[in-house]
């Protein structure tokens, strides 16, 4: 762990206990990258009331680095820590994760089989809105692997290759996604009604289509790459090096598979293609995987953390793990309505 102590954190308290938590609060971060960037308290503070009094100085190192981490020994609540940063909390129906609620507005994270990497993308890129902010916590920690690990995708932006960029920018990516085998319309969408999932379809400009007795294919057309509101960065905001049908590998299907009869279409329902229709090289896909993986950085979880992503400039996955490991999830703060407000 490299600890880095900041000043302008140890002062931005206004006097009183609010001072007095600033000083128990230090900056530090766990890899060469700094992301996330962490404030790690060295003894039991009110952390909530610390983040209440830091909320812009948070931001802005959240813009700056993509992620933040808030540690402390003293486990604070995750409700309280996420209510002292925003009120602004957003749902999350139509998803292509499998996830359950544990309550109104918190879910478990990905249930996709634990031996199998979760590859980097941001949440809901493959959609017209978005939550801006996801907040992470560590209810359980690991204790093998089971990292959350960070991608910049500023940073991807930069290292794709020129032409391969320009033609993700020129053509843009129609995403196709299925439901009915390892994740049911019904629990994605929340709903037992068809009508309610057409409707909500509509909505986000998103194309339905029923397959079979109870079967629901979507498609929706996307740029391959979106700026961000508030800093005015563009950077990488796509799932195509995960969705594509390439990505369907033998330790996938024999992992996802319950019997020989199963289809890849069943196993990996979801494709993506150029919005033109067309197929994307594989070979392309693998060299934005390459470059995905080498803008990557992780740390190890301790239970009580509360990690701060923002949505667009840093992606996140999942390391494969074996034992106990409980991770929740809350998202915030509509990519929409934030885009509308700084027009």
């Amino acid at each position: 762990m490299v600890r880095v102590a900041n000043e302008k954190f140890a002062k931005l308290g206004s006097g009183g206990d609010r001072s007095q938590l600033a000083e128990l609060v230090t900056r530090t971060h766990y890899n060469s990258e700094e992301i996330p960037l962490a404030f790690e308290a060295d003894r039991d503070v009110d952390l909530p009331s610390w983040v209440a009094g830091h909320r812009d100085a948070l931001r802005a190192g959240l813009h700056d680095r993509g992620a933040v981490l808030l540690r402390s020994p003293g486990r604070p609540s995750f409700e309280a820590v996420v209510d002292a940063f925003t009120e602004a909390l957003v749902d999350y129906r139509g998803g292509a994760a499998i996830r359950s609620r544990t309550n109104d507005t918190t879910y478990t994270a990905s249930e996709y089989p634990n031996e199998l990497e979760i590859r980097q993308h941001s949440e809901f890129c493959y959609s017209h809105d978005w939550p801006m902010l996801l907040f992470f916590h560590c209810a359980t920690a690991p204790g093998d692997r089971g990292q959350t690990p960070l991608t910049d995708n500023r940073k991807v932006l930069r290292e794709i290759p020129a032409e391969i960029r320009a033609e993700f920018i020129r053509r843009g990516l129609l995403y196709v996604r299925g439901y009915g085998y390892n994740r049911t319309w019904q629990r994605s969408y929340e709903t037992d009604s068809r009508q309610e999932v057409e409707a909500l379809c509509a909505a986000e400009g998103r194309r339905a289509e029923w397959v079979g007795d109870d079967q629901l294919r979507t498609y929706e057309t996307r740029p391959a790459t979106a700026r961000h509101p508030v800093t005015g960065e563009e950077v990488w905001f796509n799932y195509a090096h995960g969705f594509h049908i390439s990505r369907m590998d033998d330790g996938i299907r024999d992992v996802l598979s319950t019997s020989p009869e199963d289809t890849d279409e069943q196993l990996w329902p979801n494709n993506v293609f150029w919005a033109d229709g067309g197929e994307i090289d594989p070979e392309i896909i693998n060299v934005v995987n390459d470059i995905v993986a080498s803008c990557t950085t992780q740390f190890d979880w301790q239970e009580g953390d509360t990690l701060i992503v923002d949505n667009m400039l840093c992606a996140h996955g999942r390391r494969p793990y074996t034992g106990p490991r409980r991770i929740l999830l809350k998202m915030a703060e509509s990519y929409a309505e934030i885009a509308a407000e700084n027009r």
